[in-house]
């Protein structure tokens, strides 16, 4: 059990700095880690625990760095509440694909690591220096930016038990030419309500088994996410001050092959 704690501890600090430094969300490290741990004790229904507790373990580490952002005066609030609102329905979509039948471990799994190597793709393709202040933008945020970002961002969270910063960022920097802090802040903040959404969703539904240690609320086991919440809240926060001190393409590296190893051990799993 101490093993398991700070395997959980040291992911969810590093799922941490992903949420305060790229506005990701940690999910990209918590739902893996999840889902070998609901796997290996032969939990029932181990996706759904996966994304259920990613999404609780992803809502702490969102609030955490939104709440350093504002902090800092680093607030786009209009925009971040209106691409949340929005996500609360693709979140409910996307719940609904989950719990299909036709969603099993092997889709996941595939699934997960098409985002991860995406991921991989997104840190590492050449680009021009990212600016940290807003840059000249080429287009506001408009109402139907958000609808499009936020649906497409609920969608994710819920099927892969992330964040949706992989949809957000992107398109906020590529399409709108957003400045990277306001792209963080931003998806900070529709973080926060996108996995709200999606983690309440599934805590109110009835498992057919308890999780890993049977202190659970539906499908969100808390027992586990503890030390995951633990080193995500406190990293989270630290990474949002080391936005701007430290080189983002030396992370983006560090964090790029940390994500090749865990989508080749996944899809090793289906072999």
């Amino acid at each position: 059990m101490i093993i398991v704690f700070l395997i959980l501890l040291i992911a969810g600090i590093l799922g941490g700095l992903i949420a305060g430094l790229f506005g990701l969300g940690g999910g990209i490290l918590f739902a893996p880690v999840l889902l070998f741990l609901f796997q290996s004790a032969n939990v029932q229904e181990p996706v759904l625990w996966t994304v259920g507790t990613s999404l609780f373990c992803n809502f702490i580490a969102a609030l955490s760095s939104s709440y350093k952002h504002i902090q800092m005066g680093n607030t786009f609030i209009s925009e971040g509440l209106m691409t949340g609102l929005f996500g609360i329905a693709g979140t409910f979509l996307g719940r609904f694909i989950a719990t299909s039948p036709y969603y099993s471990e092997r889709e996941f799994i595939i699934f997960f690591s098409i985002i991860l190597f995406y991921s991989v793709y997104h840190f590492l393709r050449n680009r021009k220096p990212r600016s940290l202040e807003t840059a000249t933008e080429v287009h506001p945020m408009r109402w139907y930016h958000a609808m499009l970002l936020g649906l497409a961002a609920g969608v994710l969270a819920t099927l892969a038990g992330v964040g949706g910063g992989l949809v957000l960022v992107p398109a906020m920097t590529v399409f709108l030419s957003f400045g990277f802090r306001k792209v963080v802040s931003i998806s900070s903040m529709a973080i926060v309500i996108i996995t709200l959404s999606g983690w309440i969703q599934l805590a109110l539904l009835t498992p057919a088994s308890s999780g890993y240690s049977g202190l659970d609320v539906g499908f969100v086991d808390l027992g586990v996410a503890f030390p995951l919440v633990i080193g995500s809240f406190f990293a989270a926060r630290y990474g949002v001050r080391l936005l701007g001190i430290i080189r983002l393409r030396t992370l983006e590296i560090a964090f790029s092959i940390i994500l090749l190893f865990v989508a080749g051990r996944m899809l090793y799993g289906l072999m």
